[in-house]
């Protein structure tokens, strides 16, 4: 939700973290998620497509991905699981990886990603 009013807009901002508003643009479209782009195929879809996107982040010395899908909503994977690789780390579907060489590719549900290897 994009906020019109200048006046809530100044008294959010100093409520709220700098640049959390920063999600809306003046035409009321979201703005693209931040990080690496990747292919994606979501809710279903049998065909990949750009779209999404990646970034590495690490939190309390582990290592995750996060992706992003167009519509704001995300997916996190820690990396370096012992055994597993690569896992879901939030939701109850876990996910599915087969490796394609340059790339995996990640299921959860009826979502599919192709993550790039790291070289």
């Amino acid at each position: 939700m994009c906020l019109k009013s200048t006046r809530v807009t100044r008294a959010l901002s100093i409520i709220l973290l700098p640049g959390l508003l920063l999600a809306c643009s003046e035409s009321g479209d979201s703005l693209p998620p931040e990080g690496t782009a990747i292919e994606c195929a979501l809710d279903g879809g049998s065909g990949f497509g750009p779209g999404c996107t990646m970034e590495r982040v690490s939190q309390d010395g582990e290592s995750f991905v996060v992706v992003r899908h167009p519509d704001g909503a995300f997916r996190r994977f820690q990396l370096g699981v012992p055994g597993r690789g690569l896992v879901t780390a939030d939701g109850a579907d876990q996910a599915e990886v087969t490796n394609h060489g340059s790339y995996v590719e990640v299921r959860v549900g009826s979502d599919r990603y192709r993550l790039p290897i790291a070289g």
